[in-house]
């Protein structure tokens, strides 16, 4: 069994990257779609240095986890989905971290 977790800031390229696995038909009795739920960050930062806190920038960070389980074993399967994702338009921006178990 392969488990690919997937990271990134950009909930739309997540669910645009869904929804081209699902649609190749190799891959729609293959594979398991999981989202986490989201992390969110908050951090806090001065405009200027001559002003005492009456002016801060409020910043929000979210990232996105999801995980794609895959259940077939064979060499075959796990080199597409390694040639799928190397080519695909959605590579950039997501981090990907491949576990076999």
């Amino acid at each position: 069994m392969l488990r690919i977790s997937i990271k990134t800031h950009n909930s739309l390229l997540l669910k645009d990257l869904f929804q081209y696995i699902k649609t190749d038909s190799k891959f729609q009795n293959l594979a398991s779609f999981t989202l986490l739920p989201a992390k969110s960050k908050s951090f806090v930062v001065k405009k200027s240095p001559h002003v005492f806190g009456r002016s801060k920038e409020k910043y929000y960070l979210k990232t996105y986890l999801a995980i794609i389980t895959l259940k077939g074993g064979r060499k075959k399967d796990v080199l597409s989905i390694f040639s799928l994702l190397k080519s695909s338009k959605y590579k950039e921006g997501l981090g990907l971290k491949f576990s076999f178990s």
